[in-house]
């Protein structure tokens, strides 16, 4: 996926938006229909920032017209069905009538909805074409709304009676469930075109539901100047979550298509706050009509997770409001890429929090750490795509989420059909070396591909901790950087960070906290005695005590000290051979080791974010951001795509991510992402300080960590912005099917030899 695209779900979905016809609208300048890609975008033209295309975001997207409306026939519908229960793809796209249905094959279908105040006398309608089923019945929450009567091989618009009582702000669940029995894969209870959840209005207009085909269309012509536009007929309003970074603005062209009038109004809605009016414009039409640029700043919501409002509270019948080619982008011009580097170094500790190294915890005896620290940019939310140590590693090195490379458990390996940075480098004449200490990353699960030297340093050899960087130093110094071959340059180094076992000598164990220790962890044997504690059956004895954990720190500290002696001589090759100014460096974590009370360092342990926040520092060519923290959050999947921009190759359009020169430019996606970390069925999904964790097939949890650390409290009923924003997000990376669904890579089972077995034993993973 290219970094252009926001928000990886919308990628997904925009095939299914732009691939339609354009349904006809008002007579005024019905008669063109062409496009224009050199018409004013959106008013900003001008700007080579990235920007987000408000279009493309219209699947993720509340659309109310006179009542809440959800397009059956477009996979956004699967965004409304019951997070509880995953979509099994029972729903499937039809076109008939000049229309697109939605194909049902599920006995039972659960749409949830969010209420923002409360609503009387609700009623339900849809529009359906009989199939097998005579009949469905409608339930809201625990309440049934009558029974519908099918009419096989007619299309029908229904409605339920008003449902008696008021509806209370929050969580509302819609069920259908279909009468009927299916005999052959040609048969379907039936096909619905859109479902509207509403409430008696005095407009006697026919209602005519706002589907995407109906909304989206290149005819909108004013002034002899065509744009692709959002046309909404009066009373309409578009609901998109968003979130915002620092210097982003709503640009869009303002007209009215067909004749008469109406008024437009924008607000941005929270969660948490009030709303807030970003504008309101009257607008006119008829033969004289143009287009009227728009750019409203929302600086004011950066780093906030919110919703934009598009409202047209007037307009003459049978006219339309129409926004122009709308996108949400920088204010600023775009950053410069990424500064050219022949050489790229990725250095990976294992088991590493950000406490232990500079800047987030003390120099102290990390010089190295401390020189690299204030060369580089330090990047404070950097979130490891997966708990699963490989599987950070594989999306490092491919570009792809976990759910993409399939290296999803500690018994998969890393497919050979997938092409990692150092086979992209080749290609592009580089040369390659990866040198790796950590078994996880071991030729058996398939890290060895691809590479001009690969070579595993087993924790079993007696050799010292730093043996990688003393061969990563030497590759460089010897064979590449000594030559006067000015080919590209990637080096690999996966260390052993502050994993088990620890390289610490019986005397400078004698010096460690807490004193006089007599438990159980001990340098050698450490990952063992875990890996035994982690085997016991109750988990009341799955527990380690204070004085464990503080000898496990001191063990993890002592041996990055050692480690950090290898660094240092891995800094001064690059210094000594003069190609350290023009080098991108790369120190980043696998997955951190995690908190008590639970154990750390495991194979796959919970998705939570001691785990998974890991350190990430960047020295790019040129010293640029040189000591800075850089807050954008950012995932190892964005390290790929910034190692393949520096080199100046190609980045293949599967490669996901964002630059991080970008990012700590602060010119980077106008919208945050949302960064999904997945292990097996489970996901936790963060935006901000909003957290969706949970497992596939049951109901999610919501927690905003900055008011609840511990997320405690569950607000996934209450917070219907973020709920919605963040269970579209997780679907999209765990449920939705992509474009290249066919292409992707089947799980491989990892095949491991004795050595590699005996490495993984004293690491503790067996």
């Amino acid at each position: 996926m290219s970094v252009a695209r926001v928000l990886c779900c919308c990628a997904l979905l925009l095939t299914a938006c732009k691939d339609r016809d354009a349904k006809s609208g008002p007579e005024a300048d019905a008669g063109s229909s062409s496009s224009s890609t050199e018409s004013a975008k959106g008013a900003g033209a001008e700007s080579a920032s990235p920007a987000a295309d408000l279009i493309q975001l219209l699947p993720q997207c509340e659309i109310h017209h006179r009542g809440l409306s959800i397009d059956l026939g477009t996979p956004a519908s699967e965004y409304w069905r019951s997070p509880g229960a995953a979509p099994l793809g029972d729903v499937t796209s039809v076109d008939r009538q000049g229309a697109t249905f939605g194909r049902v094959r599920a006995r039972t279908l659960s749409y949830d909805f969010w209420l923002d105040e409360p609503q009387m006398d609700v009623f339900v309608s849809l529009r359906a074409f009989g199939g097998v089923s005579r009949s469905v019945s409608l339930q809201l929450d625990d309440k049934r709304l009558g029974v519908l009567r099918l009419a096989s091989g007619e299309t029908r618009i229904l409605s339920s009676s008003a449902l008696a009582g008021t509806l209370a702000p929050g969580r509302h669940r819609l069920s259908l469930r279909f009468v009927g029995k299916l005999r052959s894969s040609a048969d379907a209870y039936a096909e619905l075109d859109w479902i509207r959840v509403a409430v008696a209005d005095p407009l006697q207009a026919t209602y005519a539901a706002p589907t995407l085909r109906d909304i989206v269309t290149d005819s909108v012509v004013l002034a002899k100047q065509p744009m692709r536009s959002i046309v909404l007929r009066a009373p309409s309003s578009v609901r998109c979550p968003l979130r915002v970074v620092p210097g982003s603005e709503l640009r869009f062209a303002l007209g009215y298509w067909g004749s008469g009038n109406g008024k437009l109004q924008l607000r941005v809605i929270s969660d948490v706050e009030p709303p807030a009016t970003l504008l309101e414009r009257d607008v006119t039409g008829g033969a004289g009509a143009r287009w009227a640029p728009i750019r409203a700043d929302l600086s004011a919501f950066a780093g906030r997770l919110v919703a934009l409002e598009v409202n047209v509270l007037e307009a003459t019948r049978g006219g339309r409001i129409a926004l122009g080619d709308p996108v949400v982008g920088h204010k600023e011009p775009a950053s410069r890429p990424v500064p050219a580097a022949k050489t790229a170094v990725i250095v990976i500790g294992s088991g590493l929090e950000r406490r232990h190294v500079p800047p987030w915890g003390p120099i102290g005896p990390l010089s190295s750490f401390g020189e690299l620290s204030r060369s580089s940019a330090a990047f404070t939310a950097c979130r490891a795509p997966s708990s699963v140590p490989a599987a950070a590693v594989a999306s490092l090195l491919t570009g792809l989420t976990p759910r993409q490379h399939s290296l999803e458990d500690p018994a998969a390996r890393l497919p050979e059909s997938l092409r990692t940075l150092g086979e992209l480098v080749k290609e592009g004449s580089g040369r390659t070396a990866m040198f790796t200490a950590v078994p996880t990353t071991f030729a058996a699960f398939g890290f060895n591909a691809g590479w001009d030297r690969f070579e595993a340093v087993s924790p079993v050899k007696d050799v010292p901790v730093q043996e990688p960087f003393v061969l990563a130093a030497r590759w460089l110094e010897e064979q590449e950087l000594a030559s006067e071959d000015p080919a590209r340059r990637l080096l690999v180094v996966h260390t052993r960070g502050g994993h088990p076992p620890w390289d610490v000598t019986r005397e400078e164990v004698g010096k460690l906290k807490p004193d006089d220790y007599a438990g159980p962890i001990d340098p050698r044997r450490g990952a063992i005695t875990l890996a035994n504690v982690r085997a016991r059956k109750q988990r009341a004895q799955r527990r380690l005590t204070d004085d464990d954990w503080t000898r496990l720190r001191e063990l993890s500290s002592a041996a990055l000290v050692k480690q950090n002696a290898g660094l240092g001589q891995l800094l001064a090759t690059l210094r000594r051979t003069g190609a350290w100014d023009d080098t991108l460096f790369v120190f980043v974590g696998d997955v951190a080791a995690g908190d008590a009370p639970d154990l750390p360092y495991e194979p796959a342990g919970p998705l939570t974010e001691d785990r998974l926040l890991v350190p990430l520092l960047v020295k790019f060519p040129g010293r640029h951001f040189a000591g800075q923290e850089i807050a954008t959050a950012v995932s190892s999947t964005d390290v790929a795509r910034t190692v393949l921009e520096a080199l100046r190759l190609k980045v293949p359009d599967r490669v996901g991510g964002a630059s991080l020169f970008a990012a700590a430019s602060g010119r980077d996606l106008p919208l945050s992402r949302a960064l999904v970390a997945t292990l097996g069925n489970q996901y936790a999904t963060r935006a901000g300080s909003w957290l969706l964790h949970g497992e596939l097939g049951q109901p999610p949890r919501l927690c905003q960590l900055d008011m609840d650390p511990a997320c405690v409290n569950d607000v996934f009923d209450k917070r219907p912005i973020a709920a919605r924003a963040l269970w579209q997000w997780t679907f999209d990376a765990t449920l939705r099917k992509s474009e290249t669904a066919s292409e992707e890579p089947m799980r491989e089972p990892a095949s491991i030899d004795a050595e590699t077995a005996a490495a993984l034993t004293v690491w503790g993973d067996l």
